[in-house]
């Protein structure tokens, strides 16, 4: 078995792991924001304009569109997709800014890069997003096309590439070793924000999980083990390029730091660190088109961007079959990227939906079939950390992964990146329908394997739950 076959083992909950003291250092809560004081910065327009309904959009996210070059509203559209602020509230005291995409204990360990040109609002260059103030901080002027293309080993086909790091010790500061499922998770989650706006204008996208680690991170100016890229998004389906590496000899500014302490995490670190690529030859699997798509009415995708939460005011109440259909087939059918999908096997725990008999469901020759029959809200509900709102959700999507064979920690990146844009496609097609939904990474590993009756090599990586809603 490989070294993240190891680390999820490693870092699986069991009764006696979560009976360990672990207490937060609250003086050292990191900040959700990275700021770069010293920059020229560009301020955004406001997120607005026209998209398509989401459960449309979602059901053609691996179907052909233009790999056209997006305007100036478009790209603050995309940036505000990703990892804008949807919501304040107060937090001891604090406004605290709820962002676009969900993330675990809502540390927002993600970052957001992009490498632009051919805009006449703002120079050609490298930029990070910044949340706070929904701008562009302006990172290296010029035109890095090349040093991009030799670096993601593609050729870019429009007028931006979009990136996704990860500062670890966000999440680590609560989650410890376990926090590197949930950057992944999280990285998923925005870059299928960023696709699903893409598709609801016309526009075709793609998340790369394959690229050359040490070269990406170094344009961004990131030093590869307390910040690094887990997945980039570019418009269309990008030709695989075969150049030689631009090294950049310009200087980056400072950020300041987001943890008073540094956080090191090795088991993180390390698999990582294996997962590293350092060239470019492999080849990049796009998935087929999903074909035979339905008619269906929901929100505009904008709409729904802007009122997604995790809803864990389920009722319990009956859920129509057509919506249960609707949200579970537009979610999971497909998703444009390049790890090989589908890289998961998913279970469904259903209760009361209308028509279907409660039991857990898989999936044979493309179509759901019983594997057990009868009520398992509560046991699901016991396996995940025992959190009442689980047993009222109306299904239950239990996302595993088969470790046997060579499946190596570079796949298991794209795995786990695969759970959370899949993942965050049931928050969008059920929020867009009126119900909701809730990722849930922490549950107890080897139990619920056991109760799966999952082989020794399979395991479980993520769990959401939709339900309607009081």
């Amino acid at each position: 078995m490989s070294t993240c076959f190891n680390y999820h083992v490693k870092t699986a909950h069991t009764l006696e792991s979560l009976r360990k003291p672990h207490f937060l250092d609250w003086s050292n809560y990191p900040s959700p924001f990275k700021v770069y004081p010293e920059v020229r910065k560009f301020k955004l327009l406001p997120f607005k304009g026209f998209t398509g309904e989401t459960v449309d959009t979602l059901y053609r996210l691996c179907n052909e569109a233009a790999a056209e070059e997006i305007d100036f509203q478009e790209l603050s559209n995309l940036c505000f997709s990703m990892n804008g602020i949807t919501k304040v509230e107060n937090f001891h005291g604090e406004p605290f800014g709820f962002r676009a995409t969900p993330s675990a204990g809502a540390l927002y360990p993600f970052e957001l890069y992009l490498f632009v040109e051919r805009l006449s609002e703002v120079p050609d260059g490298i930029y990070h997003y910044q949340p706070l103030d929904h701008s562009l901080e302006l990172l290296l002027e010029g035109n890095y096309r090349e040093a991009f293309e030799n670096a993601l080993c593609c050729q870019i086909p429009g007028n931006f590439v979009a990136l996704v790091s990860t500062i670890y010790g966000r999440s680590v500061w609560k989650y410890r070793a376990r926090a590197y499922r949930y950057c992944l998770l999280d990285s998923g989650h925005m870059v299928s924000n960023g696709v699903a706006y893409l598709r609801s204008i016309g526009v075709e996208g793609t998340a790369l999980s394959l690229f050359r680690d040490d070269s990406v991170n170094s344009l961004l100016g990131l030093d590869g083990e307390n910040e690094f890229v887990l997945c980039a998004l570019l418009p269309g389906k990008p030709p695989l390029y075969l150049g030689d590496e631009v090294i950049l000899t310009s200087s980056f500014p400072k950020s300041i730091p987001v943890l008073r302490k540094p956080v090191y995490e090795p088991e993180i670190v390390n698999a990582h660190l294996d997962g590293k690529i350092d060239s470019c030859e492999f080849f990049r699997p796009f998935p087929e088109p999903v074909q035979g798509i339905p008619e269906a009415h929901s929100l505009p995708l904008s709409q729904t961007i802007l009122k997604r939460r995790s809803r864990r005011d389920f009722t319990g109440s009956e859920m129509p079959f057509e919506d249960f259909k609707l949200i579970l087939e537009s979610s999971l059918l497909c998703f444009p990227s390049d790890w090989g999908f589908p890289r998961l096997n998913f279970f469904v725990q259903v209760k009361n939906v209308e028509g279907l008999e409660d039991g857990i469901y898989t999936v044979v020759d493309g179509e759901l079939a019983l594997y057990r029959r009868g009520d398992f809200s509560r046991e699901i509900s016991a396996l995940c950390l025992s959190q009442r709102f689980i047993s009222l959700a109306n299904f239950n999507v239990i996302f595993t992964l088969d470790f046997e064979g060579a499946l190596n920690c570079r796949q298991y990146r794209g795995a786990l990146l695969e759970a959370g844009a899949l993942g965050e496609n049931l928050y969008l097609s059920s929020e867009s329908l009126n119900h909701g939904a809730c990722g849930i990474g922490a549950f107890y590993d080897f139990d619920l394997q056991k109760f799966l009756s999952l082989k020794r090599s399979e395991l479980p990586v993520y769990v959401v739950s939709v339900g309607v809603l009081t």
